[in-house]
């Protein structure tokens, strides 16, 4: 795959794409001038992820640091300086393989599967604040509500965290088989989807007895249920019988919570109320020989969802 990583612009139609020289580029339907982000730092891209509430600002997650680039939307330039780029680093964390912004856009968290903290970053004055806790290693999967009140934090053992983002307590969840492979979040924020490694299964975790932010505690149900089985199964397609399922590598759930796509190539309806359901309701069909590597739905769509894959 040439593609490291991708990202959407949270309120406008504007994208990032890092490729595999660690380059950068900025694509926008309102303009032409496609700049190229290209840094020192800048190895090893794992991840990136627009500030929101935000015009122009990219935070990467680098090999020895995060890079938070501020570009001028209105500049014609195809290559910011990279005076352009702050540099946030902190003794023994790396490499940075993940972050997520708060929905405020007030703060930003990293973490790395080789460093047992993640990082909480004021990137206006560069200082950040540990979160600190043992067993489990590190963390290899984050996820900020979009209510903004708790954190998905993966980590590589059978056991995932979540944190409420006021008073920062967690709880954690054990998993029977591997580690949680990836989640995603329902838009008010009340329901945890998640997968695990070495099983075809969609668990669910409800947060809605209570608000963490109003008690500093984290407040999910207790043991998580099973709400999609992948197990490989035989579909009748224009073009045969096809065998699809397996383990779910990457989740994520459109901005309108109708619509969760999943790569094994299925993408599920959703309704979160008045009871949660989840129907599958078509297959994504790529090139001949392709394989999805990366998905996301646009956050600001307004005819629906926009997914990209």
């Amino acid at each position: 795959c040439t593609i490291r990583a991708f990202s959407w612009h949270p309120h406008t139609s504007k994208f990032a794409v890092a490729l595999l020289d660690d380059s950068i580029r900025v694509y926008n339907s309102t303009s032409a001038t496609i700049p190229s982000l290209k840094h020192r730092l800048q190895r090893n891209v794992a991840a990136m992820a627009w500030k929101p509430l935000c015009a122009s600002i990219l935070a990467v997650a680098c090999q020895t640091c995060v890079l938070v680039w501020h570009l001028d939307p209105t500049s014609l330039s195809t290559r910011p300086s990279s005076g352009c780029a702050q540099v946030l680093s902190h003794p023994g964390h790396s490499p940075v393989t993940t972050l997520a912004w708060a929905p405020s856009g007030d703060r930003l968290l990293s973490a790395s599967p080789m460093d047992t903290a993640m990082l909480v970053w004021d990137v206006s004055t560069e200082n950040c604040v540990q979160l600190q806790w043992f067993g489990g290693g590190g963390v290899t999967f984050l996820s900020w509500s979009p209510d903004g009140s708790k954190v998905l934090a993966a980590t590589p053992s059978a056991v995932f965290r979540v944190w409420e983002a006021q008073m920062w307590t967690c709880e954690r969840w054990p998993t029977i088989k591997g580690r949680c492979q990836t989640g995603c979040w329902s838009p008010d924020g009340s329901r945890l989807l998640f997968s695990v490694l070495g099983e075809a299964l969609i668990f669910s975790l409800s947060f809605s007895e209570y608000r963490g932010e109003l008690q500093g505690q984290v407040g999910g149900s207790k043991r998580a249920s099973i709400v999609a089985d992948l197990s490989e199964t035989s579909f009748e397609t224009p073009y045969g019988e096809e065998r699809i399922g397996g383990e779910v590598h990457s989740m994520v759930w459109d901005p309108t919570g109708e619509r969760l796509a999943v790569i094994i190539r299925a993408v599920f309806r959703t309704r979160n109320s008045p009871i949660f359901e989840l129907l599958p309701c078509g297959f994504l069909r790529g090139e001949e020989g392709a394989q999805p590597q990366l998905i996301a739905f646009h956050p600001s769509f307004k005819k629906g969802a926009l997914l990209t894959v």
